[in-house]
């Protein structure tokens, strides 16, 4: 899969299951691809936004971890 791939898959991911129409690539770590996901209208200093990794099999995890969420907010 190249880089996009993952990109399609989390923001299919993130629309079906948030309604959240922005995704942002945050990085890659050991195998994982992480993004950040929001929608548009949602003020940034509203709350945290939501953040995915996706391994390159294809397996999606929500991340659900404060300081994970916090680090990709700001990519």
């Amino acid at each position: 899969m190249g880089e996009r791939d993952y990109l399609k898959l989390a923001t299919d991911f993130s629309i079906k299951n948030w309604n959240f129409d922005i995704v942002k690539p945050a990085g890659e770590k050991q195998g994982w691809f992480y993004f950040s996901c929001t929608r548009k209208g949602r003020p940034r200093w509203s709350s945290l936004p939501c953040a995915l990794r996706i391994n390159v099999v294809g397996d999606i995890e929500v991340l659900e971890d404060f300081q994970t969420r916090l680090s990709v907010r700001n990519i």
